[in-house]
């Protein structure tokens, strides 16, 4: 076998493991959980609205002189979100003793000063083993146990929704199975 073809699985290891990408799955070993400052920086405030190449005129009148068509109006931005891997026992909503200290480092952040006043969605996702409608049914049920998790740890209870995907919307779409669309996905839905 030459080198490129044994170093190849190496390869996409290495760059799933630095994508930053985290998984909620069926109970597996633990993992170190994000520290409280980076889900704080993922969940900050939503980047500008003002897309790019918009510009203010100088002087009253500059713009309507103008002979460039308007700029298209720009893409509405992803809310700021983190995928976390949160670990539940099998077929099952209830969260894993191994997640507890990732559980205890979410709530910590979405507690913190700079996150105070956000609202949060807790969105769960599955792959596609499994049906759709079962798959929709456990993603309920394990976005809810988040959330009841934050809110027993002090979260407002108004500033948390959970919401299930299931397997509609799929990390890794080539391997509909792969255990990183077996996720958590923590997004700031408003201020």
């Amino acid at each position: 076998m030459n080198t490129t073809k044994m170093l190849r699985p190496l390869l996409a290891i290495a760059m799933l493991a630095g994508s930053g990408i985290a998984c909620a799955q069926d109970a597996q070993p633990a993992q170190d959980p994000p520290s409280v400052d980076s889900i704080i920086n993922s969940l900050k405030a939503d980047p500008a609205t003002e897309g790019p190449g918009q510009t203010r005129a100088l002087r009253p009148g500059a713009a309507s002189m103008s002979t460039a068509p308007a700029p298209a109006p720009a893409a509405k931005p992803k809310p700021a979100s983190i995928n976390m891997q949160i670990n539940f026992e099998y077929n099952s909503a209830e969260i894993a003793g191994s997640s507890t200290k990732t559980m205890a480092t979410l709530a910590k952040a979405l507690a913190s000063p700079q996150l105070e006043g956000r609202r949060f969605t807790v969105v769960g996702h599955t792959d596609a083993s499994g049906s759709a409608s079962y798959n929709k049914a456990l993603s309920d049920r394990r976005a809810a146990a988040v959330r009841r998790y934050l809110i027993d740890s002090g979260i407002d209870a108004d500033r948390l929704r959970a919401v299930g995907k299931g397997e509609s919307d799929l990390l890794n779409s080539g391997d509909p199975n792969a255990a990183e669309n077996r996720r958590v996905e923590i997004q700031a839905t408003g201020g």
